[in-house]
C-alpha cells in the first residue's frame, strides 16, 4: 500500500485534487472530517477547548463554535499552538486507525489530507508528499472573491501559514494551480497515475497468465488487471482452461505468476504442476486463507480481489 501526504496552503486547491483522488479510486484520509470528528460534542478534546479557551466557543446546541474559536487564535500563534497540541494527537490516532484498516484490506493507495503536514507531522513518515500550490496573489483573490474574505483578513489567514515555497523542496510532487480547472486536473491526473506506477503490489512479478474458463470468463477482470500489470511493467497473457497444451506453454515461458479464475482453478492448477510449477500458483476466491494476496483493482476500474494461494506454490 502507498501511504501519501497531500498538503497545500489555503485557497491553493487541495481540496479539489482530494476530490478528484477520491474520485480515480484512492482511499482519503480527511483531516478536516477527522478534527469535527474529535470536537464533537461530548468529546474529551471539545471539553478540553472549553478549558483553555472559555465556554464561549461552545454554541447553545453544544457544538463548536468555530467562527468564535477561530477569532481567538487568529493571529496569536501562543493560541494556536496550544489548540493545535489539543486537536492533533486525536486527529493523528484516529489516521493511524484507518490507514491500518486500509492496510489490512489491501487498498492500494491512501491519501492523507493534511494541511499543517510540514508545520505539525514528520514528512518522512509517509510514501510521498505531494503539495498543491498556487501564487499568494492568486491565492489572495480566491480568497476575497470564492470567501468572502476582507483583504486584510484574507492577508492574515496567508500569513498564518508557512510559506509555500519552504515546502516545495520537501515534496516529491507539486501541482501547480494556477490556471484553469481542466488544467489542474490535468496537473493532478499525472502525478495520480505515477502514484499508480509506484503502488502497483505485484511489482516483483516480470509475467503472468490469467488462466479463465472461456473468453467469457471474468471479462470485466481483464482490462483492470491488464492495466495493473502495465503500470507495474509486467507481461500479461492469457489461456483458457479448454486451450491445449496449457502445461506446455507454462513449461516453455515460465511466468512469474498463474492466477486462475474460480472456474478455472482445477484444470489450471492440474496443468501448473504438470509443467513442474513455475512461479507461484494463485486462484481468486472470496474467502481466502490469512496469507492471501490483496490484490486492489478498483483504481483500475475492478473490484478488490483475493488471491488464494497455493500451498504447493
Amino acid at each position: 500500500m502507498l501511504n501519501v501526504a497531500l498538503t497545500g496552503n489555503i485557497a491553493a486547491g487541495k481540496s479539489t485534487v482530494l476530490e478528484l483522488f477520491r474520485r480515480w479510486g484512492a482511499t482519503v484520509v480527511d483531516a478536516d472530517a477527522l478534527a469535527r470528528e474529535a470536537q464533537a460534542p461530548g468529546t474529551e478534546v471539545l471539553t478540553a477547548i472549553a478549558k483553555r479557551f472559555g465556554s464561549d466557543v461552545i454554541g447553545r446546541d453544544g457544538a463548536l463554535d468555530r467562527a468564535a474559536l477561530r477569532a481567538k487564535v487568529m493571529g496569536d500563534d501562543a493560541a494556536l499552538a496550544d489548540l493545535n497540541a489539543i486537536v492533533h494527537p486525536a486527529v493523528r490516532r484516529r489516521r493511524d486507525q484507518i490507514v491500518q484498516e486500509a492496510r489490512e484490506r489491501g487498498d492500494a493507495i491512501v491519501v492523507n489530507d493534511i494541511p499543517l503536514l510540514f508545520e505539525a507531522l514528520d514528512p518522512a513518515s509517509f510514501d510521498l508528499v505531494i503539495l498543491v500550490d498556487a501564487p499568494v496573489a492568486v491565492r489572495r483573490a480566491r480568497l476575497r472573491t470564492l470567501r468572502g474574505l476582507a483583504a486584510d483578513d484574507a492577508d492574515r489567514m496567508i500569513a498564518a501559514q508557512m510559506p509555500a515555497e519552504r515546502k516545495r523542496a520537501r515534496s516529491h510532487f507539486v501541482i501547480e494551480n494556477a490556471g484553469s480547472r481542466d488544467q489542474l486536473e490535468r496537473e493532478a491526473r499525472r502525478v495520480f497515475d505515477a502514484l499508480r506506477r509506484r503502488a502497483a503490489p505485484i511489482e516483483e512479478w516480470a509475467s503472468v497468465v490469467l488462466v479463465t474458463s472461456d473468453a467469457r470468463d471474468a471479462a470485466d477482470l481483464v482490462p483492470a488487471l491488464a492495466a495493473r500489470c502495465a503500470d507495474a511493467n509486467i507481461a500479461l497473457r492469457r489461456a483458457t482452461a479448454k486451450s491445449r497444451g496449457l502445461a506446455k506453454a507454462l513449461r516453455a515461458d515460465p511466468p512469474s505468476a498463474t492466477i486462475a479464475t474460480r472456474e478455472a482453478q482445477t484444470v489450471a492448477r492440474a496443468a501448473w504442476i504438470e509443467a513442474g510449477r513455475p512461479g507461484r500458483f494463485y486462484w481468486l476466491d472470496a474467502a481466502p486463507e490469512e496469507n492471501a494476496l490483496p490484490l486492489d483493482l478498483r483504481p483500475w476500474g475492478g473490484p478488490r480481489l483475493r488471491l488464494g494461494v497455493n500451498p504447493l506454490a
